[in-house]
């Protein structure tokens, strides 16, 4: 691969004066050239907010510096694409969508080779979000765990298996936030299993029942399916007597078909309203929309805010607590 340009004769501060005008997917072609195009990329000091990587029938990965970003495909093309199962130890190609092009390395690069250089290169230090999506089960699991490594994010669509559903929760079995739209396990001890991981936060779009939610371990929670009037006073209850330890915030639905006050929902639990203009600081704060709001406490003192805003027969419900 050779530059049309000759612009390694160049001396040295003009050459990185002109990489420093160039975009990112002209940088990623440029690096690859030599160990010497490498490191001038490398002077520029470019580093990564974080990088995400999605696996559906093909894997693409997106890279984000600054307010810039760029992307890269791969097993994207026909013969890929027609294989049941893909070795992603092989070498292969990248195809780079806002260029229209497809690259290669000096030294064929299997997958992990190519996400080992775009770490390096654009200092992608933080562990990648990733999501699995329809058609991902042409990869396997262990092969993309051992490329990828550690995840900050793990997202599982609802229209992958079961099967690969629960290899993916079982290798990539550690991310600081994770997103499961719909249960995989038969049986709901499997899925409290996950409930009692420490993640920072975990969204959940599957039926849950009051034993799962008081068993979350998370700081934030997002529970999708909607909840009944009485499970949600039932949790408030166990919470104010200590359970959820952890717990800061949490976004849940109601059931509200049959519109019951706030006295009702909160039946035997003592609460307080919350002033207007503090109100409108707790939305501000934490980007929620609620005009509706009652502060609580729990036995040992810790104070929580619950803020609802009526949505047709939806009770929209943010849970947070005031440490």
């Amino acid at each position: 691969m050779e530059p049309t340009f000759p612009l390694f004769r160049l001396p040295d501060n003009v050459i990185v004066q002109v990489l420093q005008n160039t975009n990112l997917n002209q940088l990623l072609i440029i690096s690859l050239v030599s160990t010497k195009s490498k490191n001038f990329v490398l002077l520029l000091g470019l580093r990564a907010r974080y990088m995400s990587i999605s696996i559906w029938h093909r894997i693409s990965s997106y890279v984000y510096i600054g307010n810039s970003s760029f992307a890269s495909r791969f097993y994207d093309d026909s013969n890929d694409q027609n294989k049941l199962s893909v070795d992603t130890t092989l070498p292969v190609d990248a195809f780079l969508p806002f260029e229209n092009e497809t690259i290669q390395s000096s030294t064929p690069f299997n997958f992990r080779d190519w996400l080992n250089h775009i770490k390096s290169v654009f200092s992608c230090t933080k562990p990648p979000s990733i999501k699995f999506y329809r058609g991902c089960e042409r990869f396997e699991v262990q092969s993309l765990k051992d490329a990828i490594g550690n995840v900050d994010f793990l997202y599982v669509d609802s229209e992958v298996p079961n099967v690969y559903s629960k290899e993916v929760l079982k290798y990539f079995n550690a991310p600081n936030k994770m997103t499961l739209v719909k249960n995989p396990f038969g049986e709901a001890c499997e899925v409290q299993k996950l409930f009692l991981q420490n993640y920072e936060r975990i969204a959940f779009r599957d039926v849950c029942s009051l034993d799962d939610i008081l068993l979350v371990n998370c700081e934030k929670v997002e529970l999708c399916h909607q909840i009944s009037q009485k499970q949600f006073n039932q949790f408030i209850k166990h919470w104010i007597r200590g359970s959820n330890p952890r717990l800061q915030y949490m976004d849940l639905s109601i059931d509200n078909s049959h519109s019951v006050s706030r006295e009702v929902l909160l039946k035997g639990i003592h609460f307080i309203g919350v002033a207007k203009e503090d109100q409108v600081e707790i939305c501000r704060n934490h980007l929620i929309i609620s005009d509706n709001q009652v502060k609580i406490k729990r036995k040992d003192g810790t104070p929580a805010v619950i803020a609802m805003n009526e949505k047709r027969d939806i009770l929209k419900v943010h849970f947070i607590v005031l440490y």
